[in-house]
């Protein structure tokens, strides 16, 4: 949020005259305020915006507040929220903490107690998302700092391998390349992180374009086949049925579907497959049909155990294979992929069975959200 910035506030209420009264008050406190009749209605909001701070009636038609608030805290983790109700139940005040709502407020206390309580939670909220933005700036002008003298290394060795110092033995050669290894590893780790600190921090804008993903998805593996040939692993891709076009960044969509593939290919064995499918998926959600374009990426490969899956989106996780040690990664590429297809309002998710291979799938709306 920049200084110009007002803080985004989301009042939900079914009664017209008291959900009003709020969003005047607020609004006069120099707030801007999006009224919601009801929960369907707010969770159309939340898919189009994003707030800092929503007050949730507990009462309300079709869905109650407790309701809308599991939904919310999923499509807007980084709003807060407050509870408001008529009545005093302890119950559903603490259910609704439990499900992370910072107040449970009554709605029949003085206008400006409640809007006391209100600037408090919003105050504490803008110094959260303060911290997070200084934190965001140091770990990226880190990461930056980082890269530097690493680039710095790999010239050194590339300058060595040329043998401008002297005549290389097998053995020295042997080494360079370990060592210009990791240090590809490492360039590739510190580049995935410094993405993810500008997703973190919302400084990544993307610029959506009308795409056709049947067209594109081919193109991006054709680019992997001289890779997957030279590991006898057969790259297949499908379209199924007729695509419509989509609104999407097609640089950001392109990163996502190469490191899923690049996934496929390090822990898919010679002689392997990697099926690349393209289709049209309706999903019903909340009453509603919802049309998707999802992109799957299956491999025969070693597959991901059960208890890991939850994890593998985790940036705090560091997955490894057991029998395969020599195949470890940090997730990061993976966290990057979810921040990039969730930026699109679309959905990430994995299937697998140990010993017969994973299948990535991901949907980015047909809609305009």
């Amino acid at each position: 949020m920049t200084k110009d910035q007002k803080p985004r506030l989301l009042v939900v209420d079914d009664e017209d005259d008291f959900r009003t009264l709020i969003a005047d008050a607020l609004e006069a406190e120099g707030y801007a305020v999006t009224q919601a009749r009801d929960g369907e209605e707010a969770v159309h909001l939340t898919r189009q915006f994003s707030f800092d701070l929503a007050l949730l009636d507990i009462r309300m038609p079709k869905m109650n507040g407790i309701e809308v608030l599991e939904i919310l805290r999923k499509e807007a983790p980084t709003t807060d929220y407050i509870m408001l109700t008529g009545s005093q139940e302890i119950h559903i005040a603490v259910e609704a903490i439990k499900l992370g709502a910072k107040e449970f407020l009554s709605k029949v206390q003085p206008l400006e107690e409640l809007l006391n309580r209100v600037r408090n939670v919003l105050r504490s909220h803008l110094a959260e998302v303060k911290i997070k933005e200084l934190q965001s700036a140091f770990t990226s002008k880190l990461l930056y700092n980082l890269l530097t003298p690493l680039r710095t290394i790999k010239s050194s060795v590339e300058f060595i391998e040329q043998e401008s110092m002297g005549k290389l033995t097998d053995q020295q050669r042997s080494i360079l390349a370990s060592i210009d290894s990791a240090i590809c590893t490492m360039d590739a780790i510190l580049n995935d992180m410094i993405d993810l600190s500008m997703f973190e921090s919302g400084r990544v804008e993307i610029e959506k374009f009308p795409t056709n993903l049947d067209e594109v998805v081919p193109i991006i593996c054709s680019r992997y086949h001289l890779q997957a040939d030279s590991k006898k692993i057969t790259l297949t891709v499908d379209v199924t049925g007729n695509i419509p076009t989509v609104e999407v960044d097609p640089a950001k969509i392109e990163q996502v579907i190469g490191n899923l593939i690049d996934n496929a290919l390090k822990y898919t064995a010679g002689g392997g497959l990697i099926r690349v499918n393209v289709s049209a998926k309706t999903l019903s959600e909340e009453g509603d049909q919802r049309e998707y374009i999802a992109v799957s990426i299956a491999d025969t490969g070693v597959g991901i155990p059960a208890e890991m899956i939850p994890l593998l989106f985790d940036k705090n996780q560091i997955f490894i294979d057991g029998k395969l040690p020599e195949r470890k990664t940090t997730g990061l590429g993976l966290l990057l992929c979810r921040s990039i297809v969730e930026a699109h309002n679309g959905k990430i998710f994995v299937e697998s069975e140990v010993g017969k291979g994973s299948k990535f799938i991901f949907l980015v709306p047909t809609f305009s959200i």
